[in-house]
């Protein structure tokens, strides 16, 4: 088996009906920086792009990690969402967008 090189997921693209408003969507609730309609922040790149939404519901999500339990706690309580998902190993809260595109905010449990 031969050694492959480390990749990094560097961004998302997201479908939308109205890339600049979904960006700012995230933005607001997020403390991200909006360009254009890019979002962005610390190792973090997500581009809204015209196009139908996905509509995928739970089926698929991205995750943004935190540190702590209480760090997705302060992130849900600013958010408006409970932390309604605790697995094995993690800790989550669940947002959908206004799109019905979801995403969570999680720590690994260690």
């Amino acid at each position: 088996m031969s050694l492959l090189p480390a990749l990094w997921l560097d961004h998302l693209s997201i479908p939308t009906n109205d890339p600049g408003v979904l960006a700012q969507w995230y933005a607001d609730r997020l403390n991200l920086e909006v360009r254009g309609n890019k979002l962005v922040g610390p190792g973090i790149s997500i581009f809204f792009v015209k196009g139908n939404p996905l509509r995928a519901g739970d089926a698929f999500h991205f995750g943004f990690r935190v540190e702590s339990r209480s760090a997705v706690e302060t992130w849900a309580i600013h958010l408006g969402v409970p932390v309604a998902f605790q697995g094995e190993d993690y800790f989550a809260a669940h947002i959908k967008d206004p799109d019905g595109n979801t995403f969570e905010i999680y720590c690994d449990r260690l």
